[in-house]
């Protein structure tokens, strides 16, 4: 090798890391790697992401390796489903009684990504030209791709697109006839370690980098011929088992498979004009509008291609025009050389699309079989998959440019291109930048601000609920730090039914007894759970610390326990009420927050539509044995619909058979409460069944398409 090549060969590596480390301190900034700053986890998946990791750290060593013991408890699942990068965690793990409190690697991983982002960007444009500069500059596209950067501070794990850039650049190098020469073995070597990367990064790039592998193997197979039948099923075979104790291992199977299974395929898909769409990200092209409320909410289905990128487009689509580049002579290589992975990604984008079609800001959904949208749904926010298709785009424009103009204009063309992309995508880094880089802090910014908490993280080996995951963040900052498990958790996928019997255990321990002695209860609001908790208040705390219910078993009768303030106290979680006392639904009032259920719409000034078939409320039974309610009610009535009927049960009970409200204002309805025994505290469970409902829209009164039953206005209980 002469020292020209050697020198390149150098270049090769070395410029494409140094581009990727600059990219990341300008987009992510310098204090972003710190692995002891955990001022930017403030909330939402990256806080889920740490947590998963702060769990598995303080957990004991499982078979499989990946399983998350200490966070859910009961139905925990693995380091997988906090989607905390397991190829990180792991090795981590061995080393975390050397690291510090509190630790994490995410700014490491985004740097990695970087980096890597860059050298295979390098690689590919490397199999179009070898011209180091032009390299490098193209480079830059790839650095600054907006669905990349997009998922820093949110979803690091999917920030891998090197994985996919690699499975692009085994199936092109193949195809450029690189590896034919090399042995079988060393290609299923490469796409099997490929593979064990993804699957110990995300499940998402697993189901990108299968569906490239295929297509290369396809191409070794009918195309090249470079690989036998017989060492493809070896092939196949060998990864497959591969794979499947690599997602053993790293704890895909923690839940049953159905778990794993949501709905939600075609909220999160691609729009078909994604990649023009710059949804804020670019100070030249407006975003387009969007009505599909899923897609105009979230970040789902962002594929903006950015200016540099766009402006590329253009050059190259001129170059076609005025034919300095044979378009049909270039498909027709592509489809004979490529024409397997053309297929895959092909399917992949169709499947990003789904079944609910946006072009623009219209939508037409396309009705599948139930069946097919379960399997589907395997991949909800299938938009991910549009990524291979997105970077082959880019990559193609590339080689237009490359192949159509001289070495002298692409440079100038590259050169415009990497600043326009730079500079048009910071109209949306630049924020994400903002959001990351918050003055550098080893302390977690927390809800849970009375000291009564450090002291109970010291005291007690569980934190627990009995339903829902209301305050995961700060209670599971709170657990790992004091080496706690907690069943408030916030998982990507969960079994449900394990989820339930936990819950229910926790339930009868409340309800029931006995407490056990090690775990601080949290409870929800009482209108979630209304039945009364047992407890002995001359030994158990029950008191709201920061708005938040709790029952400290023996907390009172430890010594070295500090004890709260009186006021902290509660005798019971269930608001006071009196007889006689109005209960108020409108803005001004508590009504809602207290003691409503669902079927209410949003609460208005006058008060508060019931808004599905059946809306419910739940008080408790207030002293003084009363005998009726005193409803003030609206009802929505317009032209031809002159009443609204309205049935009313009680714990139960059908107590108002069709009652008809005539009074579009001031309907006053008085309704006995069921005979029998009165205890005061116990839940009283009112259920309001609107029989005619109709919507504003219906009645031709404006575009409300909520079906109006009865409007709530107060209620109160008299003797």
């Amino acid at each position: 090798m002469s020292e020209t090549q050697t020198t390149n060969k150098v270049f090769s590596i070395w410029l494409p890391l140094l581009l990727g480390i600059a990219a990341f301190l300008i987009i992510a900034s310098p204090q972003f790697l710190d692995p002891t700053n955990v001022a930017w986890l403030i909330g939402g998946d990256s806080l889920q992401h740490y947590l998963g990791w702060a769990f598995y750290r303080n957990g004991p060593w499982t078979w499989p390796i990946g399983l998350n013991e200490l966070y859910g408890m009961d139905f925990s699942n693995s380091i997988v489903f906090t989607d905390s990068i397991p190829l990180l965690a792991i090795p981590f793990k061995v080393l975390a009684p050397l690291l510090p409190y509190p630790f994490q690697y995410l700014g490491i991983w985004v740097l990695l990504c970087f980096m890597l982002q860059a050298y295979l960007a390098f690689q590919l444009i490397g199999l179009i030209t070898s011209d180091l500069a032009i390299k490098c500059l193209g480079s830059i596209l790839f650095l600054f791709s907006p669905p990349l950067i997009f998922r820093l501070g949110l979803h690091e794990s999917l920030m891998a697109h090197f994985i996919i850039l690699a499975a692009l650049f085994l199936n092109l190098s193949n195809a450029n006839g690189e590896n034919h020469r090399k042995k079988e073995f060393f290609i299923a070597f490469l796409w099997a370690s490929l593979l064990s990367v993804a699957a110990m990064t995300h499940f998402y790039l697993v189901i990108m980098v299968i569906f490239l592998w295929i297509s290369d193997l396809c191409s070794r197979v009918f195309i090249f011929k470079s690989t036998s039948y017989i060492e493809a099923a070896i092939e196949q075979a060998s990864i497959i088992l591969l794979i499947g104790f690599v997602a053993w291992q790293a704890g895909y199977f923690a839940i049953e498979s159905t778990a794993g299974v949501t709905r939600g395929f075609g909220d999160f898909r691609t729009n078909i004009l994604a990649l023009f769409n710059s949804r804020g990200w670019s100070y030249f092209l407006r975003q387009l509008p969007l009505r599909d409320a899923v897609e105009a909410a979230t970040g789902e289905g962002f594929q903006y291609l950015g200016a540099g990128s766009l402006f590329l487009l253009l050059c190259s689509t001129y170059a076609v025009l005025r034919k300095k580049i044979n378009l049909k002579s270039v498909a027709e290589i592509a489809w004979k050389k490529n024409r397997f992975l053309i297929i895959a990604l092909v399917l992949l984008a169709l499947i990003s699309f789904s079944n609910n079609i946006g072009f623009g800001p219209w939508n037409l959904r396309v009705p599948l079989p139930e069946n097919i949208i379960t399997v589907f749904s395997l991949v909800r926010a299938s938009s991910r998959l549009f990524w291979p298709m997105y970077y082959a785009i880019l990559l193609l424009i590339i080689y237009v440019v490359v192949r159509a103009y001289s070495i002298k204009i692409t440079l100038i063309v590259f050169s415009i291109a990497a600043v326009l992309q730079a500079f048009d995508t910071s109209a949306g880094w630049l924020n994400v930048r903002e959001k990351i880089s918050l003055p550098t802090s080893v302390e977690f910014k927390s809800s849970l601000q009375n000291p009564f908490w450090m002291a109970a993280g010291k005291h007690y080996s569980n934190i627990v609920t009995n339903g829902g995951n209301e305050h995961w963040g700060a209670f599971g900052i709170l657990a790992s730090a004091n080496q706690m498990a907690t069943n408030i958790s916030y998982l990507a996928r969960v079994d449900a039914e394990k989820m339930k019997h936990s819950f229910v255990r926790i339930n009868q321990q409340l309800h029931q007894g006995p407490l056990d002695g090690r775990m601080l209860y949290i409870l929800p609001d009482w209108k979630s759970s209304p039945d009364q908790v047992q407890y002995d208040s001359q030994k158990d705390l029950l008191a709201r610390i920061d708005g938040i219910n709790l029952l400290a078993p023996g907390w009172k009768a430890c010594k070295p326990c500090s004890q709260v303030p009186k006021e902290l106290e509660l005798n019971q979680l269930a608001p006071d009420l009196r007889v006689g006392e109005v209960v108020d639904f409108t803005k001004s009032g508590n009504g809602r927050t207290n003691f409503m259920l669902g079927g209410w719409g949003f609460t208005e000034d006058w008060g508060t539509w019931a808004t599905d078939s059946s809306a419910k409320l739940v008080f408790p039974m207030p002293e003084g044995n009363p005998s009726k309610l005193i409803i003030k009610a609206h009802a929505f009535l317009a032209g031809s619909h002159s009443e609204q009927v309205v049935d009313i049960t009680v714990n139960g009970i059908r107590v108002a058979d069709h009652m008809v409200l005539k009074q579009a204002k001031g309907d006053v309805l008085e309704v006995k409460l069921p005979r029998g025994s009165k205890i005061a505290g116990e839940p009283v469970m009112i259920e309001f069944r609107s029989q005619d409902a109709i919507s504003p829209k219906d009645a031709g009164l404006g575009p409300d398409e909520r079906k109006l039953g009865i409007g709530l206005v107060s209620i109160q209980f008299a003797r």
